[in-house]
């Protein structure tokens, strides 16, 4: 399946997901000597999320038919925050503090860093259970690069600056993946996904991420040897995280949504990628839920063998 001189390859990813919109009601503010104290009538804080990531991925074949990944990704997370005071006829003094509140949730600051890396080791498989075609069983570890955050609910409540944005889990979360690919006569492929994250223990902030299960399927023709068009159905179900075994309520949702995109071969293996996310819907599990609401994601991939 790799050649000789193909046995390493490398894909750098670019995904924009611009302006996605959050916010919930609130009732809160917080004095000038850091106590928190009810305030009527209530207001919003709208919070927005333009979301940026780079990312490389590195695979090595060391048989035809078994290699290791090792994904590398480095995120921008553009956040703004406001108030809307809903028409409300708050005094001067409670519209201070509702602001203060505001800046201890949430800010207008722009947050990089690394995620956390995700290392797999992936089989490819003919004829898999015979269902005919091509199949790659991927079994993987995420691991914890990314920076994690103290529980900002706790912080919250007794009037503490803290951050709801991580950049990863803080543990070892185990990845378990298969693809599978049918050939069809006229040039269409027919591609599915599973990939579930099973994470299992607290981090060291005594926080259990949600499990998570994301699924595709969708066509790809291919007009020539060198171009190619496709569309797929994406779905992801994310389960509850937990605080000290208290629900997180950010955590809880259903993402449908559709892919479409296009593939152009270069020579010298070179492969460059381009692809369009619309979401369909999303609906969170509870309804005292909330999180952020994702428009239009951009994802160009550009992927090429390294000569050895």
């Amino acid at each position: 399946m790799a050649s000789k001189i193909e046995r390493l390859s490398f894909s750098l990813n670019f995904l924009s997901s611009p302006d996605s919109q959050g916010g919930h009601f609130e009732d809160r503010g917080l004095g000038p000597n850091g106590q928190i104290r009810h305030i009527s009538p209530p207001h919003r804080h709208e919070v927005s999320l333009d979301f940026t990531r780079i990312q490389l991925g590195i695979r090595y074949f060391m048989w035809d038919t078994l290699s290791m990944s090792l994904d590398l990704p480095y995120d921008i997370k553009n956040q703004k925050a406001e108030v809307d005071f809903l028409g409300g006829n708050q005094t001067p003094e409670d519209r201070e503090a509702i602001l203060a509140n505001r800046d201890i949730h949430h800010r207008t600051e722009i947050y990089t860093g690394l995620s956390d890396f995700e290392f797999s080791v992936d089989s490819y498989l003919e004829n898999f259970f015979r269902l005919g075609g091509k199949s790659v069983f991927s079994l993987g570890l995420s691991l914890p690069i990314g920076k994690i955050e103290e529980d900002p609910y706790r912080l919250g409540d007794v009037g503490k600056t803290h951050l709801h944005i991580q950049f990863g889990a803080g543990t070892f979360v185990p990845i378990i993946k298969l693809q599978h690919s049918l050939k069809f006569p006229n040039n269409f492929t027919l591609h599915g996904s599973f990939t579930g994250r099973l994470p299992f223990y607290e981090n060291g902030n005594a926080y259990r991420v949600p499990n998570e299960l994301n699924y595709n399927l969708g066509v790809r023709y291919h007009i020539s040897n060198f171009l190619a068009l496709n569309a797929h159905y994406a779905g992801s179900y994310q389960h509850y995280g937990y605080w000290d075994g208290e629900r997180d309520p950010n955590t809880g949702l259903i993402v449908n949504s559709l892919l479409f995109g296009t593939s152009v071969r270069f020579g010298g293996g070179y492969v460059a990628q381009f692809n369009l996310i619309q979401p369909l819907g999303q609906k969170m599990l509870s309804k005292d839920s909330d999180t952020f609401k994702n428009g239009l994601t951009f994802l160009s991939t550009l992927s090429f063998p390294f000569m050895i």
